[in-house]
């Protein structure tokens, strides 16, 4: 009963009662006469300002790999919370494919081999050689003998909702990658866009180095205002102006330093079209 309470005082500023008042007008009144039917003309208007907004609820993205070491190593049973995980390659390199025009010509990439499928929004399921459950891997059989394979490069995924805004007729979304000079640096990092609307659709998972940028959405794909675009798929997206997005990032683990390393991104949403 307390936390039902809790709750209905909690949405009670949303249930308010709202008072308006008759709207009078500063201009010359229409009036009309007929013998059996009168008719006036009014024009209803909405002003809206222009906007663009981007909206990140998380602001630090960790990739935490501590619990893979420590007194179980090399068979640590590691809990990222459902919300991390990390998977051998499939591959030793990764899988590059050129992309057209409407990904802007960059380059897709699978890192080492490894995918992702999408699941129920906003979930999505990893496709790879198997988890990594040590740091440095490895891994042994029943018989304490090396797994062959376990010593090998990995990929960690993570994702997180970015929410966007524009009541532009077309926007682009722009992330680009700048550390700071002597940082210690993440070596591969990859990041993809997939919106609410289009949820399973391609759209490119992109290797993301220091300095430089790429464009997250296809271009077929901007089309505005973003409130149409979640209308398209409200049980996904909800019944709202701002448009979901679920954003895949991972980074590759090789010969990289102890410590943490860190990728500093800025996420841009330009509006291109009024």
């Amino acid at each position: 009963m307390r936390k039902i309470l809790v709750a209905a005082l909690a949405l009670a500023p949303l249930a308010l009662a709202q008072q308006v008042s008759p709207t009078t007008g500063n201009g010359p009144d229409a009036y009309a006469k007929g013998e059996n039917s009168a008719a006036v003309n009014q024009v209803i208007e909405l002003i809206l300002p222009k906007a663009t907004a981007l909206h990140l609820d998380v602001t630090t993205l960790t990739f935490d790999l501590t619990s893979l070491d420590g007194a179980q190593w090399p068979n640590s049973t590691p809990d990222f919370g459902n919300q991390m995980v990390c998977v051998y390659g499939l591959t030793d390199q990764d899988v590059k494919t050129q992309l057209g025009d409407n990904f802007y010509n960059q380059v897709q990439t699978l890192p080492l081999g490894t995918s992702y499928g999408v699941a129920q929004w906003p979930h999505i399921v990893i496709n790879g050689g198997g988890p990594v459950t040590a740091y440095p891997p490895i891994k042994l059989d029943k018989d304490g003998q090396l797994v062959p394979g376990s010593k090998n490069h990995f990929v960690c995924y993570r994702t997180f909702i970015l929410q966007k805004f524009s009541n532009g007729k077309r926007w682009e979304l722009q992330v680009s990658r700048n550390d700071p000079q002597g940082a210690q640096g993440i070596q591969h990092l990859y990041i993809q866009d997939n919106p609410c609307d289009t949820f399973g659709a391609a759209t490119g998972l992109y290797e993301l180095p220091n300095g430089a940028s790429l464009q997250l959405v296809p271009k077929n794909l901007q089309a505005g205002p973003t409130g149409s675009r979640s209308g398209n798929n409200p049980q996904r997206c909800g019944y709202k102006s701002w448009l979901d997005d679920l954003v895949v990032v991972a980074v590759k683990v090789n010969a990289d330093l102890w410590g943490k390393s860190t990728a500093h991104l800025t996420y841009t949403l330009a509006t291109t079209a009024w």
